[in-house]
């Protein structure tokens, strides 16, 4: 799979009742009002919390209606976070990446691009926590206590994560990135997660973390100019 010019990624966008400027983003592709970009990669934690039980697709109804819809004019790639799993059932026009595909490898100008949300090469117990958390019978299990108790589980999650803070600075970032990158197979790695928002060289590997949408409103877009580049666009208000 060959990653095309004016290609966008976006990450962690959390969308929630307060924030909503990447459905602002979709509807603008949606109208016309901006450019349709020829594949959109959305490199996880979209929403703050959306999967296959009942009330969350209640609460994100226009967000999937719009996705669908944008997904019938524009390639999308949308790699599952630890926010947003189980989707398959959700968007039917996009293709979707769980956790235990993740990386995907992607080709860029000769080069192989491994594409994760990032919450992969972790330790034991954050790997097997993030599993259980994604299994289809703990989630119809969970989406039926939901359902006895008026669906208080969900909208309280929801309710919680609606002031939360995304915007930081992780100390010795590079470092903790290290741990994992040879784990990658690639000449480049790209990842959101983090909420970093940065670009290095480590390990003979070119490493970019996505910045948070929610917080920076921006994303990367891929040029193909004397040379490839992404470039950091800063998403309009519309």
């Amino acid at each position: 799979m060959r990653i095309l010019d004016g290609a966008i990624f976006i990450a962690d966008a959390h969308e929630n009742a307060k924030r909503s400027q990447f459905l602002k983003l979709i509807k603008s592709f949606n109208s016309g009002a901006l450019p349709l970009p020829p594949q959109i990669f959305l490199v996880g934690d979209i929403f703050d919390f959306l999967s296959s039980t009942s009330y969350t697709q209640i609460f994100y109804q226009e967000w999937i209606e719009e996705l669908n819809l944008l997904a019938k004019k524009s390639e999308i790639h949308y790699f599952e976070g630890n926010h947003d799993f189980n989707l398959s059932s959700v968007f039917n026009q996009i293709t979707i990446y769980p956790l235990s595909s993740q990386p995907v490898i992607f080709n860029l100008n000769n080069k192989k691009v491994a594409i994760a949300h990032g919450d992969i090469y972790l330790g034991f117990f954050t790997q097997t926590s993030l599993k259980m958390l994604r299994n289809s019978t703990f989630l119809k299990i969970m989406n039926f206590i939901d359902w006895i108790f008026q669906f208080k589980i969900t909208k309280k999650i929801l309710s919680s994560q609606e002031n939360k803070e995304l915007s930081y600075k992780i100390p010795k970032f590079k470092e903790l990135i290290a741990k994992k990158i040879d784990n990658y197979k690639s000449d480049m790695v790209i990842e959101g997660h983090y909420h970093q928002g940065c670009e290095f060289k480590i390990n003979g590997k070119d490493y970019i973390n996505l910045p948070c949408f929610a917080s920076e409103r921006s994303y990367f877009i891929v040029e193909y100019a004397d040379e490839i580049k992404f470039q950091l666009i800063r998403s309009p208000n519309v």
